[in-house]
């Protein structure tokens, strides 16, 4: 632990230094001011109008001069960011100022967007208005604010009911210094008093001045780590018994992610906050909100007492699970009230709807009555390997699943996902890295192995050569496995049949412009197996072609699901690591009638560090039997390893197509 001093005064801060970052991570940070204290305040349906509070340092911004040229590229530009958080009296104020540049900027500007939780934070206007040149214009007009739902791009916090205020600005223009400020007073209720949060450093566009203010309590510990970054806060220990942290940054930079960036990575610069000092203090959090001592309700309990019924125990966890994820629905609109903790499993059971975190609940409550063991797990969808590295804190996850045990094995179970069939065994987690589980036993992080039902798609193909001067036809035969079925389940259930089959049909009219569907696409799934079979059946019209200036007819076969998998990244060159699909592992196998023989018999092999591509031709029977199979071994590729990479898809791209020659 390191003492910073102010003058005679000492309060403990402990600094713990980090050189990871993490987007997902900070997405969920910086939109959730989560603060200490249990009290939920009513949602107003109007803010109210006031002046800041007396405990906020007032901070002006400076005004560009008339020779400063923007960066052309820019729609518009930060002036100001800043943000200070009361965390003694849970009270969070905003004031920015930003200039649109474009008329596209004014888009932007002419809008402040406020994310908060109207269920137990109260918004408050301090001003609205634009600069334009000497005169300040009023725009503030509370009673235009729209409260809408978290936009999609906001990552949500496990509990709450987060929402983003929108309140237009009229007549805005290209120039003017648009200069706003709010105050967000309340406190998150699930952290239980606890307080975590995040400076952020450094954003998409520039910003002349971004400022973090913390006022917080002394005497209780707070824990600090910077990412990306060397910046220290300034300190000052005030007489009224509180420490102020003051993190000041100028003439900050722009930094836009690249396109196809994974969802894992974050280059921005970021300090951790936290009042959590050890994970099994998280860990404890969790066990209080999934504990229940409450017995079953008759109807629960009867149901448990039907599966009890069941020979093996891996057979009442299929029950149970079948249960949660077909027959509890995710909550609509009408029933999408605020959470601050999962709720109880009778309930969930008795009305037959609930969130990720009511079915984890719902789901290892059941099995545990069952005598299989089963606990609900908090984790993370993309970047669960850097959990370890990061200070505790429990909004550092997105997700609850359940980890249940069954005859010496470990599966991860995902009660939310109302599209997965099959065995216990053939059931599939993705990569989550490390999990926080609500058990008494638990004392922080654990390791999730890799998962060992990988997806597999094997489509193939039986042409039959119709010659010059007839139809040739085509019956295409897809097998989806393991996650692959998952998805195909999900998207046979949403799509309507017709625009799943043109969806299908376009895929190989890339290929063969003539090409038309002779029957309808009929399918069988098999659940248990959780494996799906589609057979669909075309006909190609004019499948030969000749080319001017050339004496023969030629036609190509293409393995057209491996093209569905392959992306052309946006650009070879990038500072950026590429995200690439994975885990892929698809294979084509088609069966060709034809009495022409191929030119282009020899085989491909590309082994690549990402992916790997091989392809077999063969005449057997006077057949000609192609063979591919594609796999992607990893989720991104470094920037220094793109041009080596693009080269090698570049090369599988070219040999998806195989070329018939005849006279």
């Amino acid at each position: 632990m390191i003492l910073l001093r102010q003058g005679d005064c000492r309060f403990p801060v402990e600094m713990v230094h980090c050189c990871h970052c993490w987007r997902a991570c900070l997405a969920i940070l910086v939109t959730i001011p989560a603060l200490a204290g249990m009290v939920c305040r009513a949602a107003e349906t109007v803010p109210t109008v006031q002046p800041p509070s007396a405990w906020v340092t007032p901070r002006s911004f400076d005004r560009p001069a008339a020779n400063d040229a923007a960066d052309p590229s820019l729609d518009y530009r930060w002036l100001l960011s800043d943000r200070q958080i009361n965390a003694q009296n849970d009270e969070e104020f905003v004031h920015e100022v930003r200039q649109p540049l474009t008329e596209a900027g004014i888009q932007y500007a002419s809008h402040v967007l406020i994310n908060y939780d109207p269920a137990c934070q109260s918004l408050t206007f301090h001003w609205a208005r634009i600069w334009r040149g000497t005169n300040k214009l009023g725009r503030l007009d509370p009673s235009r604010m729209r409260v809408n739902p978290a936009r999609p791009d906001m990552k949500q916090w496990l509990f709450g009911s987060e929402k983003t205020g929108i309140l237009p600005l009229e007549d805005v223009r290209v120039g003017d210094i648009v200069d706003y400020a709010y105050s967000i007073e309340g406190r998150n209720p699930a952290l239980g008093g606890k307080f975590c949060d995040a400076v952020q450093l450094q954003f998409k566009e520039p910003v002349d001045r971004a400022v973090t203010r913390l006022v917080w309590p002394y005497g209780r510990r707070l824990y600090m780590t910077n990412h990306l970054t060397s910046i220290q806060p300034t300190t000052l220990r005030k007489t009224n018994n509180v420490v102020e942290f003051t993190w000041d940054a100028r003439k900050v930079p722009g930094l836009r992610l690249e396109p196809a960036t994974p969802p894992w990575y974050d280059p921005y610069p970021w300090v951790q906050l936290t009042e959590f000092p050890r994970w099994l203090d998280v860990s404890r959090w969790a066990l209080r909100l999934f504990t229940t001592t409450n017995p079953p309700s008759p109807d629960l309990a009867r149901q448990i007492n039907q599966w009890k019924q069941l020979p093996e125990p891996a057979d009442r966890v299929m029950a149970a699970l079948r249960l949660v994820q077909e027959e509890i629905r995710p909550p609509g609109t009408e029933n999408s009230s605020a959470s601050y903790e999962p709720a109880q499993p009778s309930v969930v059971f008795a009305r037959r709807f609930g969130n990720d975190q009511d079915k984890s609940f719902l789901l290892a409550a059941m099995l545990r009555a069952l005598q299989v063991e089963a606990f609900p797990v908090l984790v993370h969808e993309y970047r669960g390997q850097e959990l370890a590295e990061l200070l505790p804190s429990p909004i550092l996850f997105n997700r609850v699943i359940v980890q249940v045990n069954v005859g010496g094995q470990s599966f991860w179970l995902d009660p939310a996902a109302a599209y997965e069939r099959g065995l216990l065994t053939l059931r599939s987690w993705p990569s989550y890295g490390w999990q926080l589980m609500a058990a008494p036993a638990a004392s922080g992080l654990t390791p999730i192995p890799p998962c060992p039902v990988l997806p597999l798609t094997t489509m193939t193909e039986y042409l039959d050569d119709g010659g010059l001067n007839n139809e040739s036809t085509a019956k295409v035969v897809t097998v989806a496995e393991g996650p692959d079925a998952d998805r195909l389940r999900q998207r046979l259930a949403v799509m309507p049949r017709e625009d799943l089959e043109r969806e299908n049909l376009n895929a190989f009219a890339k290929f063969y412009p003539l090409i038309h569907r002779a029957a309808p696409l009929v399918y069988a799934d098999d659940e248990q197996q959780n494996r799906i079979e589609v057979t669909e059946s075309y006909a190609i019209e004019k499948l030969w072609i000749r080319p001017p200036n050339e004496s023969n007819y030629h036609f190509r076969m293409y393995a057209v699901n491996l093209d569905g998998v392959l992306e052309e990244p946006p650009a070879s060159l990038r500072a950026m690591p590429l995200a690439v699909p994975f885990p892929v592992h698809q294979i084509f196998h088609a069966e060709v009638n034809v009495s022409a023989l191929p030119v282009d018999s020899d085989n491909v092999i590309i082994d690549h560090p990402a992916l790997y591509f091989h392809r077999t031709a063969t005449i057997i029977g006077g057949k000609l039997i192609l063979n591919y199979e594609f796999r992607s071994w990893t989720d991104a590729v470094a920037a220094d390893a793109l041009p080596a990479y693009v080269s090698d898809l570049n090369a599988v791209v070219e040999a998806l197509g195989y070329t018939l020659f005849g006279s």
